[in-house]
């Protein structure tokens, strides 16, 4: 692994609002119904070389985390795994009781992704990302592979 994982930092808001917006269309998410707003959030960042090559930003709720954005620029070099890493050893330090994040029904990479690192399907939630785009108008109708994007799968951990 010859990048590294810091905590995110203020100085990288530009940097994230840029790719954010391209990959979502804004540097707002809505999952769940609930606008977030990453860039407001702590995270963490992979770098190499100097280069942001991932991050991952996240929401504390009582005694639960929720990931909020997992990117990765650099695919297949392990970044994402990494990030998530990270953020499950401070959340087992922290000793919060569950995990959870949502993707959508298009994202087969990381349905594949979660799966094979132990995240278990909890929920699915129908039409959820119809309601979101009353909230963030700029989520696309068609998503990866021209799947039509409509539903919200939540994955969680249980820490306890």
């Amino acid at each position: 692994m010859s990048f590294r994982i810091r905590a995110k930092a203020t100085s990288d808001g530009d940097e994230l609002a840029a790719k954010w917006t391209e990959r979502y269309g804004a540097p707002n998410i809505v999952s769940r119904g609930h606008e977030h707003h990453p860039l407001m959030l702590e995270g963490f960042v992979a770098e190499e070389n100097g280069r942001m090559s991932g991050a991952l930003t996240f929401a504390r709720l009582g005694d639960e985390m929720e990931f909020v954005t997992l990117d990765s620029f650099a695919e297949n070099m392990g970044i994402g795994t990494a990030l998530l890493e990270a953020a499950v050893t401070l959340a087992r330090d922290e000793h919060m009781l569950r995990l959870r994040l949502v993707t959508t029904n298009d994202n087969i990479r990381a349905l594949r992704f979660y799966q094979r690192r132990g995240w278990r399907m909890a929920a699915l939630h129908l039409d959820a990302v119809d309601a979101a785009r009353k909230i963030k108008p700029e989520i696309p109708a068609l998503g990866d592979h021209d799947i039509a994007i409509h539903h919200e799968i939540e994955f969680e951990i249980t820490l306890a």
